[in-house]
């Protein structure tokens, strides 16, 4: 009986659902209370924002659970005190289903200096990245016995039996299987209306598994 090992891999895509940014308020001015006053003002437009975009349905979810003020000592020039610089930010984080609401509200914030718009991560919905989950770990065992049957066949081998399945990484420390999340964003301001035009490219859920297969020599080959 001789032992076969192999690792099956598969690869499922599919197009972004999701749109996560974060937005950010901020603001410096020469006291604290000015600071934080210009980014409460700042930041309520926003939540109100995220609140109706969620009631609306363009958004999944929302959360404002970021906020901070610091200061620093500013040098004017020579021979003259340095001055006193407080800086206040908060934020608020909205994913998004609806992509041209998300470049529409891009656009219209963006015109506000005190907010500083962030990365957008594109993403799966849970239901679309469990079911491509599955898809994927089936094929890889797929070809994990495609593959065992090749080598059998060239060592002289009967039909591989499995005799053992286990998750890259199950049972000793090695490199991490990387769950691929690839897009492309292009964007784009009219003149006219300061919409930003958003397309997100596919996304990828890896699947890989390590199957221990068993064959025994073919009898004319004894």
């Amino acid at each position: 009986m001789v032992e076969i090992t192999v690792c099956g891999q598969a690869l499922e895509r599919a197009s972004a659902e999701r749109a996560t940014v974060t937005v950010q308020s901020r603001w410096s001015a020469p006291s604290a209370e000015a600071a934080m006053r210009a980014v409460a003002e700042a930041h309520e437009r926003l939540v109100a924002d995220a609140r109706s975009h969620e009631t609306s349905g363009a958004a999944e979810s929302w959360h404002a659970d970021r906020v901070s003020i610091s200061h620093h000592q500013e040098w004017v020039g020579e021979g003259q005190p340095r001055t006193s610089v407080y800086t206040a930010a908060a934020a608020v984080t909205v994913r998004f289903r609806d992509f041209e609401e998300l470049g529409s509200w891009i656009g219209s914030i963006g015109l506000h200096e005190t907010h500083e718009v962030g990365g957008i991560e594109w993403s799966l919905s849970d239901e679309t990245e469990r079911a491509l989950g599955k898809t994927a770990r089936t094929r890889a065992i797929a070809d994990a016995v495609e593959r065992a049957g090749d080598y059998a066949e060239a060592a002289g081998l009967g039909a591989p039996v499995v005799a053992g399945i286990q998750e890259p990484g199950t049972t000793a420390p090695g490199p991490p299987v990387p769950k691929a999340r690839m897009a492309t964003m292009a964007m784009s301001a009219a003149d006219a209306a300061p919409a930003v035009s958003l397309e997100a490219g596919e996304l990828s859920v890896r699947a890989a598994v390590e199957v221990r297969f068993v064959a025994d020599p073919l009898a004319h080959a004894i």
